[in-house]
């Protein structure tokens, strides 16, 4: 199952929710380990050693150590903030106080997503929103330019933003949500993503937000065979976002090219039901 989820059928969520649990197999793997321990039978003890050495093998360069970044050149900031949030101003403060360069949240249509936007407008000199989702940079940016999920609204547009040591091409995202047998939506979606991505020409880009898709579902691939996952170059644990009161998964993430992430931060639960994801890059 763990070397081979993928041919796990995707009829009725199977696929689902096996890929999106795949890290937490070490608690079945360990429950094994227990029982061949207490038997106290070497065969049981050594086949339980293969599957710890295939779950190793998959999830090393997320487990390896990380180190704090130091003087990155820009950290981007992503959230989704949830369309009826308690307490959207310390929500807002909260990631202001990390400084970053470049901030991009989800879900910013209701009251409280108007308050944030006030407190993000007078923080930062430049802004684009378009739909559910907005992007705010120290730096200009352009146009955005809608990324058409087959929504009736956008949840998703590209800019590019004219930062000191030259362009990056930014995409913000909030992909469709997601339920077992219901999966479809998202799935295109993802599709469409990695298509825009890979025919942009642009030398350096970034792909930030809420993909409603794990680090190891199989159609999130199509983006990460293009693309950089800033956990797993970087290390340090999964990094779980969601639910933020005990998170079990990651659909939050920053995936990049022609950079190089040097620090991936998830933030302590805030008044939101995903935390907040803080990604560092040099050039």
């Amino acid at each position: 199952m763990l070397a081979m989820h993928s041919l796990v059928p995707t009829t009725r969520g199977l696929a689902l929710i096996v890929d999106s649990m795949l890290p937490w197999s070490w608690v079945l793997i360990a429950f094994l380990l227990l029982i061949a321990l207490f038997r106290l039978s070497l065969l049981s003890i050594a086949g339980v050693l293969i599957p710890v050495v295939v779950w190793a093998s998959m999830f090393w360069p997320f487990l390896r150590p990380s180190s704090d970044p130091v003087d990155p050149d820009f950290t981007i900031a992503t959230q989704n903030v949830g369309a009826r949030l308690p307490e959207p101003s310390a929500t807002a403060l909260n990631i202001i106080e990390q400084d970053p360069e470049i901030v991009t949240i989800q879900e910013i249509e209701s009251v409280s997503g108007q308050i944030i936007q006030d407190q993000m407008d007078s923080h930062y000199a430049h802004s684009q929103v378009e739909g559910s989702v907005g992007v705010w940079s120290d730096w200009p940016m352009s146009e955005a330019e809608e990324v058409d999920l087959g929504l009736s609204w956008t949840r998703a547009f590209a800019t590019t933003i004219s930062t000191d040591q030259g362009d990056v091409r930014f995409y913000a995202v909030h992909l469709p949500s997601v339920r077992p047998g219901q999966e479809a939506l998202r799935n295109a979606a993802l599709t469409t993503m990695a298509d825009r991505v890979e025919n942009d020409s642009a030398e350096r880009v970034i792909v930030a937000g809420d993909f409603n898709a794990s680090s190891t579902d199989r159609y999130f691939s199509e983006l990460t065979d293009d693309l950089t996952d800033s956990r797993k170059a970087t290390g340090g644990g999964f990094g779980f976002t969601w639910p933020s009161k005990f998170p079990l998964t990651r659909l939050d993430h920053s995936l990049s090219r022609g950079l190089e992430p040097v620090g991936d931060e998830v933030q302590d639960r805030g008044t939101s039901d995903h935390r907040a994801l803080l990604v560092s890059y040099d050039f």
